[in-house]
């Protein structure tokens, strides 16, 4: 491959530029055979790679591959079709591998196989006392919830199914939930008021490209809540007054310095 253009990478040294944009452009505007995508928050397309098949001024058929993103843009040829398929996969795949935490997913399409590909529309809703409550999010969300198929986990990022990715997804959202129950009970027992964010459903729908097409795939959880016990409640009293301690060592050692 012979580097045109390239933000990163070292252009080929044997032509000159006039020579290489107008390759560049030519390769540019050539016919598209394979491409990948990923598009940012509001739905724009924030990555592309392109395989793109083009004829220069004398007659010579080349292959292109053409990366772009918002800070970089890199347009590569060859004469050989199996070379310039190469480097479009590693391309697509070098961007999937390298995505940050806080990164969209790589990417919400792709043709490269096993590539993990962006659902563009998660849909958590919750049973609030015989009330569905509802949230809305696009593609591109970052990290929590993660997105279907790259679930971040301790051990990294994990590529699975869309639905896969669903049943992970609806783990975590009902763990969480899980938690805001016990502590909105445990409240109550106290007689401590605070606001009701307690759910007994929460349901995550994940719509995205599947291997046929687009796929929609729906997980439900029950979500029990569990009272507290007269042991659970004098742990928090024991804490509090504890904490209550704390503070008042702190107040009467600043008061001894000064």
């Amino acid at each position: 491959m012979r580097f045109l253009l390239s933000t990163n990478e070292s252009v080929t040294p044997d032509l000159d530029e006039e020579t290489r944009e107008a390759l560049a452009a030519l390769a540019q505007a050539g016919a598209e055979m394979r491409s990948s995508y990923s598009t940012d928050s509001h739905g724009h397309k924030a990555a592309e790679v392109w395989l793109r098949g083009y004829d220069t001024t004398d007659g010579q058929e080349r292959w292109a591959v053409i990366s772009t993103g918002p800070d970089y843009s890199d347009v590569s040829d060859t004469a050989n079709w199996a070379e310039a398929e190469k480097a479009y996969e590693e391309e697509v795949r070098t961007l999937a591998d390298c995505a940050g935490e806080d990164d969209a997913p790589w990417w919400t399409s792709s043709d490269v196989k096993g590539i993990p590909q962006a659902a563009y529309t998660l849909l958590i809703q919750r049973e609030r006392h015989g009330e569905w409550e509802e949230q809305e999010m696009q593609a591109c969300l970052g990290r929590v919830p993660t997105l279907p198929y790259q679930y971040y986990s301790d051990d990294g990022c994990v590529p699975t199914t869309l639905e896969g990715a669903a049943r992970e997804i609806a783990a975590v959202i009902a763990r969480q939930q899980a938690d805001t129950n016990d502590s909105k009970a445990l409240m109550d027992a106290l007689g401590i008021p605070i606001r009701d964010e307690s759910a007994q459903t929460i349901r995550v729908t994940i719509t995205g490209i599947g291997a046929g097409g687009e796929e929609t795939h729906t997980e439900e959880r029950q979500i029990p809540t569990v009272l507290p016990t007269e042991e659970d409640l004098e742990r928090h009293r024991r804490a509090e007054r504890q904490e209550e301690q704390d503070q008042e060592d702190d107040a009467s050692a600043y008061e001894d310095l000064h």
